[in-house]
């Protein structure tokens, strides 16, 4: 249902919806998505928890088109967006109980991308969920409507494919983790051989590190708790000390304000070296 052996990705998956209001509504002549205040004739939509949640963690989408509008299943819709390279498609439909409750629908998610860009939604996805969303609220009907759709897609695979994304944007985080603690070891090093500046001295660079090697272990932190924002900002924050404790970069800094003139440049002029000829114009201008 995914390839990621490749920079480009087509992930096909499917989640257990667990909520759904009729909180968005949809534009008759254009098929876009609208809010529920929308006052040109439009028809109420009930997106679900995981639609919803998908577009939020989108960076940039642009305003979802109804592929398949709603009718009278209110419910049972298919969308499709996207946002930079990314292409995502989701359909709702139901699979148990007639759709008459929310239980009862999947939602069809299709990712087309690179293989980190898909990876990430699906791993922000899972986070921000109060469930599994490949854990079916009814089995059964699942494994029913699971073949219908295909001979290889079962409740299995598709679990199994939701780990896959999720084991990469975790490797993909780990990385970068372990570059910023090669980075931290350097600049300990650097430190070690280096004495005290005027824009620069051992103690505050001690202190930058431990503030470092702190937010390093909030940065796992949150990982370990699948918490991709926290994770991020821990290591922002990381970075940022490891870079004020390096006396490298203090000496760099320190070399650009020396070279650079606040004011612009002044143009300077030896008066001594060469007289400068003033023509005196108001007389002309008195005899007009």
């Amino acid at each position: 249902m995914g390839n990621y052996a490749t920079d480009h990705c087509n992930v096909v998956v499917y989640a257990q919806v667990g909520k759904a209001n009729a909180g968005h509504r949809v534009q008759n002549e254009t098929g876009l998505l609208r809010p529920k205040s929308f006052n040109l004739p439009s028809k109420v939509v009930y997106l679900g928890d995981v639609a919803t949640h998908i577009l939020a963690h989108l960076e940039h989408p642009e305003t979802p088109l109804f592929t398949q509008p709603p009718k009278f299943n209110e419910q049972k819709w298919a969308f499709e967006t996207r946002s930079g390279g990314l292409e995502v498609r989701i359909s709702s439909e139901p699979y148990w109980g007639l759709g008459l409750f929310n239980s009862g629908y999947i939602n069809t998610i299709q990712l087309y991308g690179s293989s980190k860009s898909c990876s990430r939604l699906l791993y922000d996805l899972v986070a921000s969920l109060p469930r599994r969303p490949w854990e079916m609220a009814h089995t059964n009907a699942a494994g029913r409507f699971f073949a219908k759709k295909s001979d290889v897609v079962t409740s299995k695979s598709n679990e199994l494919e939701w780990k896959k994304a999720l084991e990469m944007a975790d490797a993909v985080f780990q990385e970068q983790l372990f570059a910023l603690e090669e980075q931290g070891r350097k600049v300990e090093e650097r430190i070690k051989l280096s004495e005290n500046s005027e824009n620069w001295s051992q103690e505050q660079a001690a202190l930058s590190i431990d503030d470092a090697l702190y937010d390093l272990g909030v940065a796992r932190g949150a990982l370990a708790d699948g918490n991709a924002p926290g994770f991020e900002r821990a290591m922002a924050r990381a970075e940022a000390s490891f870079i004020l404790a390096d006396p490298d970069q203090a000496e760099t800094q320190n070399r650009t304000v020396e070279n650079n003139n606040p004011q612009g440049h002044v143009l300077s002029y030896d008066v001594e070296e060469e007289d400068v000829a003033f023509v005196d114009l108001t007389q002309n201008g008195e005899e007009e």
